[in-house]
């Protein structure tokens, strides 16, 4: 029984000692909302279900409403734009925003990216 409540506790675990080195960073951000689940179960689901509906989907309730997400994008406009150029980068195409509002939608972008990356460095696959 101990073996299992500690496999249960190992992402959380991980998560909570890589919130100690985290400041005000979009990645303290994904860190924090990940937190709210309890077993390693619910996290990976919380990973998969941002990564394949997005925050589109509203399953991240401080992305909502827009004068949320244009607070985040404010707050996070640097590491938002390294993650942009960053895209450019891989891809070779820009973002396509096309007519949906830009600061709501790299907000978003912003925070799914770095669930991504984030998700790749505890090793769960999405």
């Amino acid at each position: 029984m101990k073996q299992t409540q500690e496999k249960n506790n190992t992402l959380k675990t991980k998560l909570q000692e890589m919130l100690e080195n985290e400041r005000e960073t979009l990645k303290r951000e994904v860190i924090d909302e990940t937190l709210e689940y309890n077993s390693d179960e619910e996290i990976e689901c919380f990973f998969s279900d941002l990564l394949q509906h997005g925050c589109v989907s509203g399953m991240v309730g401080k992305l909502i409403y827009y004068t949320d997400t244009y607070a985040f994008y404010d707050k996070h406009y640097d590491e938002i734009e390294e993650l942009r150029v960053e895209y450019l980068e891989n891809v070779g195409e820009a973002l396509n925003v096309g007519d949906r509002d830009w600061k709501n939608t790299l907000a978003w972008f912003g925070f799914e990216e770095t669930a991504y990356q984030l998700a790749s460095e505890l090793g769960i696959e999405v």
